[in-house]
């Protein structure tokens, strides 16, 4: 990017001996990543914008994603911190947060995604589990589970938890 910038700047301006730095005035926030210009001290030159991200080709129409913003929403999945909690360790940090909705968009299509996927592998699984059934000699439609259905239900209190636990666990057996 600065290389091309200073060569442009340079066939622009031949004569212009301003210092080249960032257009703070132009830069655009795209949840966590940026789009940047810069601009010439001196003379009336300034850059096109550059992407200081990489971009996810999506099948839509539209703009294109920035790869860091659907990282953070896989991780953001794997972990108990919320969108809001998230805002809250940027701006603990002097960072600007990326704003609610884009981060709300992200998650929409990280989540459509992690759920295609989580269909695939609970297919894959359940062909497994045929197959070892038809090696065991048994039929191969049914299949034995137990699971624990109550397990960090977020609709329970928690004196309701942690005092009752036992009289909470429900268990299904198929």
């Amino acid at each position: 990017m600065w290389n091309e910038v200073f060569i442009e700047h340079r066939q622009i301006s031949p004569m212009c001996t301003g210092f080249i730095s960032w257009d703070l005035s132009a830069e655009q926030q795209r949840g966590a990543a940026w789009r940047e210009r810069t601009s010439c001290n001196e003379c009336s030159y300034h850059s096109k914008m550059f992407n200081l991200y990489n971009e996810v080709v999506a099948k839509k129409r539209g703009r294109r994603t920035a790869a860091i913003n659907l990282s953070i929403q896989v991780a953001l999945n794997h972990i108990a911190i919320s969108t809001t909690g998230l805002q809250k360790l940027f701006l603990g940090s002097n960072i600007p947060a990326p704003s609610t909705s884009s981060m709300q968009h992200s998650a929409n299509v990280v989540s459509e995604i992690i759920e295609e996927y989580n269909q695939k592998d609970l297919a894959q699984k359940r062909k497994l589990l045929k197959e070892i059934n038809i090696l065991r000699g048994d039929n191969p439609n049914i299949i034995n589970i137990q699971a624990d259905g109550m397990y960090n239900n977020p609709f329970i209190p928690e004196w309701v938890k942690h005092h009752f636990n036992q009289l909470l666990n429900v268990h299904t057996t198929c």
